[in-house]
């Protein structure tokens, strides 16, 4: 396979390269450009912010009226005090109110309502939520209305099994029912729901054209293009006062453009001004339309509406204040940019320096005499992606220290590889992994191993992009949505360009400076949150935070995360990625021999411990960090809720001009060395699995490494097309690397294991043992959405664990049936 360039072939082709590679990065520097430009400018026009002394005054008027109020009005300053993080008091509040009121029709609900929001504990949301699921259901209670909008407002959705309960139930009489019931069906289904809760808009009733509008406005999703052209058409046509006001405020905030939205805010401007208009339900629409979309440029009338005579007027202009507060205008600086710009073109460069490669074995092994320190750290660079470096924060501040256990399992993950694995694959002289799978089992397993780890790598690779760009660089840049293709491509690019130029050498050396960028970015945060807090101690915690899971140290399924569990799980994933993955397998054959590759795993292994304990440190500081300053989190979340995208809003407010560029680019650094690293092993498999093994006709010199590099594109295309649909996926972004990524990583793994390890062997035994695991996996993941009762509610950490297992034994047994061919004994070829 390996073969020479001659000198003038190889001096046309790199010219060729190196021309194409300036052509792109003129056109990507011009992109970030004009992003930043864009960025620049709505800093430019913004009006003067919210100053301390009305955030004072506005929390001060919430805390006053969640105290000396009752009824209703207590309930709205206790929901917008939880929405803005200010949610000290709320719990012990209203399990007071709970203790005083909990029989008090309707009031109830709303007592329930707050403490579903209130409670860190999904089974106390869930118990809460059941009490109004009960109270609909009975036919009796006088609050049914009530609970179904207490439930919508939730965003409760309704399971399946239970969908028919709640259609098939007799109506409560009051007029209200039909649109609370639709509202409640919207939150759970489709577009579809929406156009039937959006067809009352023709009510002949002026308060079910209001309900409707009302609820159309709380629906926190993209309202469809004919339902938000009815809404703005019956709002233009409202003739009743009653219903005119809640039709302006829902066309205003779901207004697609904004031309639209600014005559649409005139017009509900007008509702503050004397006649039949002025009155409170009508200056508190005002303020929560204001509080979902305005800017600093309406803080003149909320302040004035603070002034109001009405506690509940009051009440919802602070609510809007605060969160217009948070909708503060931020971008890059203009030192952020160089440093970011020239972060990018050194990573080219570096493509470029190496983008001497004469054959395809050294484009894609480095010639298999690499250092075994510097491909370690590449190895971690590329198991430590993006998807970590926001998630484990995110899972610290939000569900604790328990998955960090993990660590624990590293000094048998090293003996169990180091022993057995690295040994076994060093023997072999092999350029892509699925060779071995080939050589033991057969083509048609072979394949079959290829094919799932190109579903793993060009998935995974497709939830970085998502996580860098929808997760980090759009809420950073504060970019529309609609950026976020072009946030990915110019990422993509980037990597692409050295990643093909330059292949495994080019990455390696990318990945080593990609690391100390990436650990030097999240100690430098570390230590300017321990400053602005006055030490470690500031946020190092002395208790258990309420949020955190409870520890556990046993294995029990439904316990989302456990010592025991933490461990396994971590064990189970390292030894399945790192003996069956290209990426891995391809770092070991990198080096000289067996020796070399057992020390660049352990050099992984510790720079990934480290890592971790860095990170999770980091997640304490940033849990303490907005704690201190609810202010700083993002709009529309808590600490909680927004606890993936914490590091993110810290970097953007919280860092001077240059240190944010730095810290971003750590954070780039994490997901180019994972997209360079998924890149260029896909590529290997494409080309050596796919393409070389079914050619009729060999091909040769320049242009067998042209065709790599081609090929190398197209998985770049395909990774930023796939990201697009990444954010599908339910679950924090912990939690979606395990049920998305992971799902495939030990079925393909028990291919290996049945290849090395076990004598019997079959194709047909490799076949059906891998199906099983990952049937396993699916039934795990998919148990309570599919309605398989005795998986539903097992922790995602059983993935692995269970798949592996199955299908170890599924194919060991399976193998024993006369059905196929014999394995073949491995031959020793090095």
């Amino acid at each position: 396979m390996a073969f020479q360039l001659d000198a003038s072939g190889q001096a046309s082709f790199l010219r060729r390269s190196r021309r194409g590679a300036i052509q792109l990065l003129f056109l990507v520097i011009a992109a970030a450009n004009s992003l930043a430009g864009s960025a620049r400018g709505a800093i430019e026009t913004a009006s003067p912010p919210v100053t301390k002394e009305l955030r004072e005054q506005a929390i001060a008027e919430l805390q006053d009226a969640l105290v000396e109020q009752q009824d209703f009005i207590k309930i709205h300053a206790a929901e917008a005090l939880i929405a803005l993080g200010h949610d000290g008091n709320v719990w012990e509040i209203f399990q007071q109110e709970l203790k005083n009121h909990g029989d008090k029709a309707h009031y109830r609900t709303g007592v329930w309502r707050v403490l579903a929001q209130a409670t860190p504990h999904e089974s106390e949301r869930t118990a809460y939520i059941g009490r109004l699921c009960d109270t609909y259901v009975d036919v009796d209670a006088l609050d049914r209305v009530h609970a179904l909008e207490a439930l919508a407002k939730l965003n409760y959705l309704i399971p399946e099994q239970n969908r028919s309960q709640f259609i098939q139930s007799p109506r409560p009489e009051s007029p209200e029912a039909e649109p609370c019931l639709l509202w409640l069906l919207a939150v759970s289904g489709g577009d579809e729901e929406v156009r039937s809760l959006a067809a009352l808009l023709d009510s002949p009733e002026p308060r079910i054209r209001g309900l409707t509008a009302y609820a159309l406005r709380h629906l926190a999703r993209k309202l469809p293009a004919d339902v938000l052209a009815k809404l703005e058409r019956v709002a233009d046509a409202e003739p009743e006062p009653d219903a005119r006001a809640y039709l302006l405020s829902s066309a205003y905030v779901a207004a697609p453009d904004s031309e639209t939205a600014q005559r649409l805010k005139t017009l509900l401007f007008s509702v503050t001004t004397g006649n039949s208009f002025d009155g409170d339900p009508f200056k508190r629409e005002v303020a929560a339309a204001l509080a979902i979309r305005g800017s600093n440029d309406d803080l003149a009338l909320l302040v004035e509406l603070l002034r109001d005579p009405s506690v509940d007027v009051r009440i919802s202009a602070a609510h809007a204040i605060l969160r217009i507060e948070r909708r503060r205008p931020v971008a890059f600086r203009t030192l952020d940019w160089i440093v970011l710009i020239g972060y990018g073109v050194g990573m080219m460069a570096i493509g470029w320096y190496y983008s001497r490669a004469k054959s395809v074995e050294e484009y894609l092994l480095g010639g298999r005499n690499m250092k075994p320190w510097a491909v370690g750290i590449s190895l971690f660079a590329t198991l430590m992606s993006t998807l970590s470096y926001l998630a484990s924060p995110g899972e610290m501040i939000r569900h604790g220290p328990l998955v960090f256990a993990s660590v624990l399992s590293f000094p048998l993950v090293y003996v169990v590889v180091g022993r057995f694995i690295i040994p076994f694959i060093m023997k072999l002289r092999v350029t892509s992994a699925y060779e071995i799978l080939e050589q033991r089992l057969g083509l048609s397993v072979r394949m079959l191993g290829s094919t799932l780890f190109l579903l793993i790598r060009l998935m995974w690779m497709a939830l970085i992009v998502y996580a860098t760009s929808a997760e980090m660089l759009i809420p950073l840049l504060q970019l529309d949505d609609s950026a976020t293709p072009w946030i990915s491509a110019i990422m993509a690019i980037v990597t692409v360009i050295y990643t093909s130029m330059g292949g495994l050498k080019a990455v390696v050396v990318t990945d080593v400076v990609q690391t100390f960028i990436m650990f030097g970015g999240a100690i430098l945060s570390l230590v300017l949150i321990s400053n602005h807090l006055g030490g470690v101690a500031a946020w190092w915690p002395t208790s258990w935070a309420p949020n955190w899971d409870k520890p556990s140290f046993f294995f029990a399924p439904q316990s989302r995360v456990s010592i025991g569990m933490a461990i396994l799980s971590q064990f189970t994933w390292y030894v399945c990625t790192v003996g069956s993955d290209q990426m891995a397998i391809q770092r070991y054959l990198a080096t000289p021999d067996a020796k070399s590759a057992r020390r660049m795993f352990g050099i992984a292994l510790l720079c990934n411990a480290l890592v971790v304990f860095l990170l999770a440190a980091l997640g304490l500081a940033l849990l303490a960090f907005f704690r201190s300053n609810p202010a700083m989190l993002p709009d529309g979340k808590t600490v909680s809720t927004g606890a993936d995208q914490l590091l993110t809003q810290y970097i953007a407010y919280s860092l001077p001009a240059g240190i944010s560029g730095l810290v971003v680019a750590g954070i780039l650094s994490a997901a180019m060395d994972s997209l360079s690293s998924g890149i260029n092993s896909s590529c290997s498999v494409i080309t050596v699995d796919w393409i070389d093994r079914f050619r009729r006709r060999q091909v040769h010199g320049e242009d067998h490494v042209r065709e790599a590099k081609l090929i190398s594109w197209a998985v770049g295309l395909a990774v930023v097309l796939m990201s697009l649909y990444a954010g599908a996926v339910e679950g924090n972004l912990f939690e979606k690397c395990y049920t998305l990524v992971n799902l495939f990583v030990a079925p393909l793994f028990v291919l290996f294991f049945l290849a090395m390890f076990i004598s019997w062997a079959t194709a047909f035994g490799a076949w059906i043992g891998t199906f099983s695991g990952l049937g396993i996996g699916i039934a795990i993941t998919y148990g309570s959405e599919l309605d398989w009762s005795w998986f539903a509610g097992w922790s995602f950490l059983w993935i692995m664990p269970a798949s592996l297992a199955v299908g170890v034994l599924v194919g060991c047994a399976a193998s024993f049936l006369p059905i196929g061919p014999a394995a073949r004994p491995m031959l020793e070829t090095r």
